[in-house]
């Protein structure tokens, strides 16, 4: 080694440590709330309670994190060890998009099972989110409210899925990572996480709006031009590769109705429609309506705030657009990726108290919600 090498590998440790001390808060809440989740799964590991719709000896007790690998964790493992497989009239796997398995049996063939891969991957990606999300709020926010608004995604009361053997992490990771990709001008790596994002998750594709507005603003053609259209090409690749597989391209859509979540024109108006009802045999959709109505109302408080137009839009995208299969059902969940929620979050809790009250509440919600895992679908 010579002596410029020697120098220059400890300039970029010094570098390295720089980076990771000024952004130690946001290592240190992610940890604390991932032990917390970690935990309360181990807790139900051991005591079994509450049992929920698992009984004792069900897949999710026979491993010590099994709870976090349950519900569409069980679909995705089967999707990375069969492929797709089209069951008319049943629920089945085609309703579930293909990077997430492609990763998972990626990493099986390194030896990891399933599960492992599925919780480790899901929390380091949730890593990577937090400190991407950090980053690309600066762009909008002073620095105070985007380190506010990682620290709250870190303990999001419904963030316990992020610990899950589920993709939301990683599509949480890509929506971020590309419009800040974008805003630094490098749209290759840009339309690569926007593809993946879209091959992750369905709403993924609403990355392409915020895309839009960073190259309409900067007037920006040619490769921008390929990044907006990046998710788009890659939602449409999904059926197309379904009907080379199953022969079916209308695969997705016959899986989903099977789910019960058929798509229509009066979709939003029998969301509503239908809660009342719903309320009476599913006390629980109660979480759903509120996370619902709390998330507009944060959009409304970042787009005030200044945030992109383009972002506000994806996130009421990814917020609304469920709903048009007729049920607000999981909502909550979906709303998990529309960032600027935690945006909004962050700047209604500018002052010191309230922020202090919101991460002692979220912290108590965030091992409830992973403790009632086994009762109800994230």
């Amino acid at each position: 080694m010579t002596a410029e090498t020697f120098v220059a590998d400890r300039s970029s440790t010094r570098e390295l440590a720089t980076w990771i001390a000024a952004r130690r808060e946001l290592f240190a809440w992610w940890a604390g709330s991932r032990a917390l989740v970690l935990g309360v799964a181990l807790l139900g590991h051991f005591t079994r309670y509450p049992h929920g719709y698992f009984g004792r000896h069900a897949y999710a007790w026979r491993h010590a994190f099994g709870i976090l690998g349950a519900w569409d964790g069980t679909w995705y493992r089967r999707i990375a060890q069969h492929g797709y497989l089209l069951v008319p009239g049943r629920q089945s796997d085609p309703a579930f998009f293909p990077l997430w398995p492609v990763i998972l049996r990626l990493a099986h063939g390194l030896g990891i099972s399933y599960l492992a891969a599925a919780i480790v991957l899901a929390n380091a990606c949730f890593l990577g989110a937090i400190l991407v999300v950090d980053a690309l709020g600066r762009r909008w926010l002073p620095a105070a409210d985007a380190r506010r608004a990682a620290v709250l995604l870190a303990v999001f009361p419904l963030g316990a899925v992020f610990s899950m053997a589920y993709p939301e992490s990683l599509v949480l990771l890509l929506l971020a990572g590309a419009t800040l990709a974008a805003l630094d001008d490098r749209w290759l790596l840009a339309a690569a996480c926007a593809g993946g994002a879209a091959l992750a998750r369905p709403e993924g594709v609403l990355v392409a709006l915020p895309l839009a507005a960073v190259a309409w603003r900067r007037r920006r053609r040619g490769a921008a031009l390929g990044a907006v259209l990046a998710p788009v090409a890659a939602l449409v690749s999904f059926p197309l590769y379904l009907g080379q597989v199953l022969h079916d391209p209308g695969a997705w859509g016959r899986a989903e109705k099977a789910w019960g979540r058929s798509f229509r024109w009066d979709g939003v108006y029998r969301a509503f429609d239908t809660v009342p009802a719903m309320l009476r045999h599913n006390a629980w959709l109660t979480r759903d309506v509120v996370f619902f109505v709390v998330y507009l109302a944060l959009l409304a408080v970042a787009y005030r705030a200044g945030v992109s137009r383009g972002w506000i839009a994806a996130g009421a995208g990814m917020v609304l657009l469920p709903l048009a299969s007729g049920s607000l059902l999981s909502d909550g969940r979906f709303g998990l990726l529309a960032i600027p929620v935690y945006w909004g979050l962050a700047v209604a809790a500018r002052d010191r108290r309230v922020h202090g009250v919101l991460l002692a509440v979220s912290l108590v919600l965030l091992a409830g919600v992973t403790l009632t895992i086994p009762s109800l679908f994230p």
